[in-house]
């Protein structure tokens, strides 16, 4: 497995190292912050800039302020993005870089749970984009393509997975994002997928999406995503317990890895092993966390992040 790292410069931050004691024994810097929230935080990177969005403590249960921000010290210091955006407590949004800035997903809690879109490079939320008639039941997820072309996964309100394109060319001219080409899967999820574009060279299955099952095994499945209902390359995850979280998606120059919360409450991280299809082996990491786990979608940095039992958000590097 490449444990090839992409570097953030952290300056003179320090973070403390310690050694897991279970799962693969890999050390792992563990960064908790002061501010806090519930769900599945969302990363990207974006040049020298780690982007980060989740589901912040002020507001209603139905409403909490969605908290978009950035840092270019790992996490250390995060600049909040200006905003007034509500998401369901226990949710978030999808993070999706294009090298510059970042695209934005979420369920507005203050709209029903409408599936709402922006992009920011930092200064603002911009080309802001209400899908109408679109209802997301949890957080959605994004990933981009090697021909541009993003698309957005969410869960439905009758637990059905679902798939479109995300079109963002008109925003250049005053335009709106639109919401194309969407697929109703027939699998089902108890929470929010996760999306990625496998580029890792070692098992190449394209788009590729991830979800809690809800079966009696509670399960991770993952397949891939061609334009139709049939999902391809179909397998689950193999841990030593279930997970009823939103799990993480991330490709690297030679694998697929997947974060999750195991039904332990344990973060278990794996890696595909570059088979067709993916047979990702998820170790214990024995870190505590309260809900999904999420990665950035591209890149080997290996960084993951969840919120703590006290509800802290956690920044994770392997």
């Amino acid at each position: 497995m490449n444990r090839r790292r992409l570097a953030l410069h952290l300056g003179a931050v320090t973070i403390v190292t310690t050694l897991l004691a279970t799962g693969t024994g890999v050390p792992a810097s563990a960064l908790t912050l002061g501010n806090t929230g519930s769900g599945r935080p969302a990363l990207a990177l974006a040049g020298a800039r780690m982007y980060i969005a989740w589901a912040g403590s002020s507001g209603t249960a139905a409403a909490k302020e969605l908290v978009v921000g950035y840092s270019t010290s790992a996490g250390l210091r995060i600049t909040k993005v200006p905003g007034a955006e509500r998401v369901p407590q226990g949710e978030g949004a999808a993070l999706d870089t294009d090298g510059t800035g970042v695209y934005v997903a979420w369920p507005a809690g203050d709209n029903g749970n409408t599936l709402t879109a922006a992009y920011t490079t930092g200064a603002a939320l911009t080309c802001r984009t209400v899908f109408t008639g679109v209802v997301s039941a949890h957080a959605p997820a994004l990933a981009t393509d090697p021909a541009g072309v993003r698309r957005l996964a969410w869960t439905d309100l009758s637990g059905h997975l679902n798939v479109g394109r995300l079109n963002s060319s008109a925003c250049a001219s005053g335009g709106v994002m639109t919401l194309t080409n969407r697929v109703v899967l027939p699998e089902t999820s108890v929470a929010g997928p996760a999306l990625v574009y496998d580029d890792s060279g070692s098992s190449n299955l394209g788009l590729v999406l991830a979800w809690a099952a809800g079966d009696s095994a509670h399960s991770i499945q993952v397949g891939s995503f061609t334009g139709s209902t049939v999902l391809s390359h179909r397998s689950q995850v193999t841990a030593a317990v279930g997970s009823t979280a939103a799990p993480g998606l991330s490709a690297a120059t030679a694998d697929l890895y997947v974060t999750f919360r195991g039904d332990n409450g344990s973060v278990f991280y794996g890696y595909s092993e570059g088979c067709i299809p993916t047979c990702f082996y998820a170790s214990d990491l024995g870190e505590q966390a309260t809900a999904g786990v999420g990665q950035p979608a591209e890149g080997d940095s290996h960084y993951y992040t969840y919120f703590d039992p006290t509800g802290h958000l956690v920044i994770s590097h392997l």
